[in-house]
């Protein structure tokens, strides 16, 4: 039943996308599969567990905190009896981010393997995670055309999104680090700053080191 909701999602079928039960589960289970492959990579089983844990959480948080501010956003534009559907839409594009995050699980054990500059492993996890969410992003949309059809107001609604779950899932996923063994730093769940820096702050100070 999840290969065939999975191969729906990925050919892009509105009229028979799986339930929002089903898309959250396939979210949750190709999020720990790439959680487990990121901290599983340092030869720590106790990270490879809180990773497959802790990315599972990432997509649902960054989702969660997202949804009344994106709630009130159709509200305003009117566009609240819609709602239901634009949520179906978010958990379907969800569901495809887990799908992509977990296809790319072999290219992070790689790249583990393969570089040892954990700034650069840094940024690497970053443009895979953005590839899947682009993944995901194509999948909304495809989920929107029938939303902004009836009303094109459901166009600003999806870029007001876009926006407060990058700026979100950009932070949560700071906040949750370690998601991959780094040298120096005991196994953990949570860093002991984990709530007190800004992960936009950290990725400029990562890309200055990386270009000097």
């Amino acid at each position: 039943m999840m290969p065939l909701a999975a191969e729906r999602l990925l050919r892009g079928e509105v009229a028979e996308a799986p339930s929002p039960r089903m898309c959250a589960a396939i979210a949750a289970i190709g999020a720990a599969v790439a959680g487990m492959a990121l901290g599983g990579a340092s030869g720590e089983w106790r990270l490879a567990i809180y990773a497959a844990i802790k990315v599972p959480l990432l997509l649902a948080m960054a989702t969660a905190l997202c949804l009344p501010s994106f709630f009130v956003v159709n509200t305003i534009l009117g566009l609240r009896d819609d709602f239901p559907a634009a949520v179906r839409a978010l958990l379907a594009a969800q569901a495809v981010l887990g799908i992509g995050l977990a296809a790319q699980a072999p290219v992070s054990v790689f790249l583990s393997a393969s570089i040892a500059d954990p700034y650069a492993l840094t940024l690497l996890d970053a443009v895979l995670f953005a590839t899947a969410t682009w993944a995901g992003h194509q999948v909304l949309t495809r989920h929107y055309r029938l939303l902004i059809a009836r009303d094109a107001r459901h166009r600003f609604a999806l870029r007001g999104w876009l926006v407060l779950y990058a700026f979100a899932g950009v932070q949560m996923a700071w906040t949750l680090r370690p998601f991959r063994g780094t040298a120096g730093f005991a196994v953990q769940f949570l860093r002991p700053e984990a709530l007190e820096q800004n992960a936009y702050v950290v990725l400029f100070e990562h890309v200055t080191r990386l270009l000097r």
